[in-house]
């Protein structure tokens, strides 16, 4: 399931990945499910070539509307035309390795488990991306993204379904939030600890730009998960909300009080062990 937000040229390659991939004897694709929170006519009309050109259907859904504008959102819409044991999800500027589903289904299937994570890595050199281990509970990844996002996990769909889905209304952070709910749920899950999925960096607008809205989203995070939340994890995720408002704050003394209080949070971070 890929959720596509004006980007075409990228979807066009993320959908390509997908079909690109090396199954095996045991795994099978049946579909790719587009879900363009646009509208997008242009968008349609890729998706309606790229069905033609492939012997797996891809197919298009028109996920705009009042109950649209976040990814989660996106995601949910695209699973209702869902119909296999397990669901993959990939954004449209991401790209999966030819091993990604061969590799993430088999460990997910082979262990029992509910869903499989394998790790990510970044186009851009130094651009660091955490990558999961096995074994963390709720409390481990409530405040720093152990490496789970919106491209490189596969899930049991009735699992999926049992979790509600993405939390549509977070705009950041449903990624993190679907894996401290699926944690507290008692899910289980496997690591490939392999990099097969690429995150690309770039300037089309990505959910780790620095807007207001991602100041929002991890205020409103925050206070979803206030009661899982240690006295690090606040501090943690103020530290972020601080790295934010430096660059968007209404006012010079507020942009650079902002400045002054990731520089000491990070000064914390480093005094305790925490720099990590």
């Amino acid at each position: 399931m890929i959720p596509t937000h004006g980007r075409d040229p990228l979807l066009a390659e993320a959908v390509a990945s997908v079909l690109g991939q090396d199954l095996g004897t045991d795994v099978r694709l049946a579909g790719v499910v587009v879900s363009d929170d646009l509208g997008s006519a242009a968008t349609q009309a890729l998706v309606a070539s790229l069905d033609a050109a492939s012997d797996v259907p891809v197919r298009y859904l028109d996920s705009s509307g009042p109950q649209a504008g976040t990814a989660g959102a996106s995601r949910n819409a695209g699973t209702v035309l869902v119909q296999t044991e397990v669901v993959a999800f990939l954004d449209d500027d991401d790209l999966w390795s030819p091993g990604f589903l061969r590799s993430t289904v088999t460990a997910l299937q082979d262990g029992g488990h509910d869903f499989a994570v394998a790790w990510t890595a970044a186009d851009e050199p130094g651009y660091r991306m955490a990558r999961i281990e096995p074994g963390l509970a709720a409390k481990d990844v409530v405040a720093r993204n152990p490496g789970f996002v919106g491209s490189n996990f596969v899930m049991r769909t009735a699992a999926f379904r049992r979790l509600g889905g993405f939390d549509p209304v977070l705009p950041v952070s449903n990624d993190k939030d679907l894996l401290v709910r699926a944690l507290s749920a008692g899910l289980t899950y496997a690591v490939v600890p392999e990099v097969l999925v690429t995150n690309r960096v770039h300037g089309q607008g990505q959910l780790t730009d620095k807007t207001q809205r991602r100041l929002d989203g991890i205020r409103l995070y925050a206070r979803k998960h206030e009661d899982l939340l240690t006295r690090r994890d606040r501090r943690y995720l103020r530290g972020q909300a601080a790295d934010v408002r430096r660059v968007v704050g209404r006012s010079a003394p507020v942009r650079w009080w902002s400045t002054v209080t990731v520089a000491g949070h990070r000064a914390v971070r480093v005094l305790l062990g925490e720099s990590r």
